[in-house]
């Protein structure tokens, strides 16, 4: 059953200059996307959706991508979330343009860049303060040691604290080679670090969030302003009823042209990562979304819904 979405016309008007800029001349004319999330509606028209495939990986991983492409880690407020607090993680895409795979230190790199201008737009941030500078990084027995400028402990409050430690230590455990993170700032190891003294004593893993700002469902790919054909790698982690996790595509559109299910390697309280190689096709092409939740136990509502826009192409 296809389903039409709710949409907010400011982000894709953002978004439809973002792609047009890409060299997209059709996305200016799209049906706008909402940047926060938005619960499938069940009203709408209808349409095929596509057959798919499921792998999974080693709970609570999830590889980096093939090639010249790794994820950076922002703060963004999920209004559906049913965790205690707003303020989550959500995930961006960033590729340098060459064939050789991007290392820990350049995804590093990228995260201190700060969000792009349809990140931005879509309502994420980061909570790193922005003098902050990448002084060595160093990989070994799958502990990566950091090592950031003084200016990196300028942050703002506890829950700022925990973000901005939460943003480095996702976008380093997205790599197989690292398990856990440890802190220098300025070339001292530190056991504590920023105005609140948050401990890093021991390394710390995405587990170390679990209560904090680590999202049930965290999408890591594809992410915002990602280009999908007829095929696309819905990834990334959750802690779920179950371990359900519900998806779906639009196309340019609005309508839904894929959905379906798949299964984490773990649900009910612990986290676990799930992959799902979905085929669709989309008649229009334009300003589409990648769309993922969970049903409630209790009444089967939408919670946590995310949604990432994306640039999706028309079936040839």
């Amino acid at each position: 059953m296809t389903r039409m979405l709710r949409w907010s016309l400011l982000v894709v008007a953002v978004l439809a200059m973002f792609l047009t800029g890409c060299g997209d001349d059709d996305a200016s004319d799209e049906p706008a996307v909402t940047g926060t999330t938005a619960p499938v509606d069940s009203t709408s028209t209808t349409t095929e959706a596509a057959a798919t495939t499921t792998s999974t990986s080693e709970p609570g991983t999830t590889p980096v991508p093939a090639g010249n492409v790794s994820n950076v880690y922002w703060s963004w407020t999920v209004d559906t979330t049913s965790a205690q607090t707003p303020e989550q993680l959500g995930a961006g895409g960033r590729s340098y343009g060459s064939e050789v795979a991007m290392e820990p230190a350049d995804a590093v790199e990228a995260l201190l860049e700060g969000p792009n201008e349809l990140e931005t737009e879509i309502g994420m941030t980061t909570l790193i303060p922005p003098e902050t500078e990448l002084l060595d990084l160093e990989v070994s027995d799958g502990v990566a040691v950091v090592d950031l400028s003084g200016a990196y402990e300028d942050m703002n409050g506890t829950l700022g604290e925990t973000v901005a430690i939460a943003q480095v230590v996702f976008t380093l455990t997205q790599f197989d080679t690292v398990d856990g993170v440890s802190f220098r700032i300025d070339g001292e190891d530190r056991d504590n670090i920023g105005p609140h003294g948050t401990g890093v004593e021991v390394p710390l893993t995405r587990d170390d969030f679990a209560q904090s700002v680590r999202p049930l469902i965290l999408l890591e790919t594809p992410t915002p302003g990602a280009e999908i054909g007829d095929e696309v790698v819905i990834s990334g982690e959750a802690n779920t009823f179950e371990a359900n996790v519900l998806y779906a595509i639009t196309d340019g559109d609005g309508l839904i042209v894929a959905e379906g299910f798949t299964t984490a390697t773990a649900g009910n309280g612990t986290w676990g990562s799930f992959e799902e190689t979905v085929t669709f096709e989309a008649e229009t092409a334009g300003v589409g979304a990648v769309i993922v939740w969970e049903e409630s136990a209790e009444d089967g509502s939408q919670i946590n819904v995310v949604e990432y826009p994306v640039d999706v192409g028309a079936a040839s």
